[in-house]
């Protein structure tokens, strides 16, 4: 993988190649995988979601097919485009792909979203940070608030998602970071992100995921057990996030200080950590639940000891809100941690 992910080429003939490969297949044998997987879905245990699994993979891969051949016509059109007109049209693509997984998803697995304290999603371009749980989560930030307000959105990503092709392509023709969690020159790569930011306007929107990876209780487990030599602090306490690694958010906080910080709760994703966990029917009939809270630039400490403890505690508080979506409460409700409400 690393070797791919090094050579750009070579990376993209192997992802296109594969998607194509795994489109034309479903395809072909869907006359074949419906009727067996609607069996499947009756008799086995735990596969009651097959037929839908495989009916969203073939969109998602039909998605990356089509997403690539637009992206062409766009690198076609290169001549006759203004800078910026061509970075709009890979936009308005990038929007597609995300609103196109998102309705698919919503459709055939029955999802129904709801979000608290939408008005913390009005003002500025912000620095988004998201819980991040599952495949199906990313589009989030991008549809439900970006896209909404015509904001252009600059990702941190991890470098492997350079695998996917239309992330590959599109995304590294905007201003976007893939982020190699692995490097030795991890102060490279935070001026990277200090860069992105500094460079963001008024209506670019910073999204970057403090997790680093997705949520589950074995991760959780295994990043305590670490941490529990090196920082107790942070080690301790969690139940629905991962502790933060706050360098990226600190390096996008430097280089954007004019933008908000717009926090991003959510619950109804997890279970599906990848394509093969959806099969188990975790996200049919799903009541996805969103909630948004806001800290003013102007309240963002200037002292990097006191953003890493801001930090911190912003992101306890998202603990506790994911536990309070999870369990049906409302941010009316008392039970809500007081200075989230404040906040929002």
């Amino acid at each position: 993988m690393h070797f791919l992910l090094k050579h750009t080429l070579l990376r993209r003939f192997f992802s296109i190649s594969l998607v194509g490969l795994v489109s034309l297949l479903l395809l072909v044998s869907l006359p074949v995988w419906l009727p067996l997987s609607l069996l499947v879905g009756l008799l086995v245990s735990g596969w009651q979601s097959a037929t839908r699994c495989l009916c969203f993979i073939t969109v998602f891969a039909v998605c990356e097919c089509l997403g690539v051949l637009a992206a062409g016509a766009i690198w076609l059109q290169r001549p006759f485009l203004s800078h910026d007109e061509y970075l709009a049209a890979n936009r308005r693509l990038q929007t597609w792909w995300a609103s196109t997984l998102k309705g698919a998803a919503e459709r055939l697995f029955r999802l129904h979203f709801e979000a608290d304290e939408m008005a913390a999603l009005d003002g500025p371009a912000a620095i988004v940070l998201p819980r991040h749980t599952s495949i199906g989560d990313t589009v989030l930030p991008l549809v439900f608030y970006a896209a909404q307000r015509n904001f252009a959105v600059r990702y941190v990503l991890k470098r492997e998602l350079l695998l996917d092709p239309c992330l590959d392509i599109v995304g590294n023709r905007l201003p976007n970071v893939f982020l190699d969690r692995a490097s030795d020159e991890m102060t490279l790569e935070l001026d990277a992100l200090q860069s992105l930011a500094n460079s963001a306007g008024e209506r670019d929107a910073l999204i970057i995921y403090m997790e680093g990876t997705r949520f589950s209780s074995r991760k959780l487990d295994r990043i305590v057990s670490r941490l529990e030599s090196s920082d107790s602090e942070l080690a301790a306490g969690w139940e629905t996030v991962l502790p933060p690694r706050m360098g990226g958010a600190l390096a996008l906080i430097e280089g954007a200080p004019e933008k908000d910080l717009l926090f991003f709760a959510h619950t109804g994703f997890e279970g599906a950590g990848s394509f093969a966990a959806l099969f188990n029917g975790s996200w049919l009939d799903g009541r996805v639940r969103l909630c948004f809270w806001r800290i003013k630039a102007a309240d963002i400490p200037r002292d990097i000891q006191a953003r890493r403890a801001m930090l911190l505690a912003q992101w306890r508080h998202m603990d506790k809100v994911v536990q309070g979506l999870a369990a049906g409460l409302s941010v009316g409700d008392g039970l809500w941690p007081a200075e989230v409400k404040t906040l929002q």
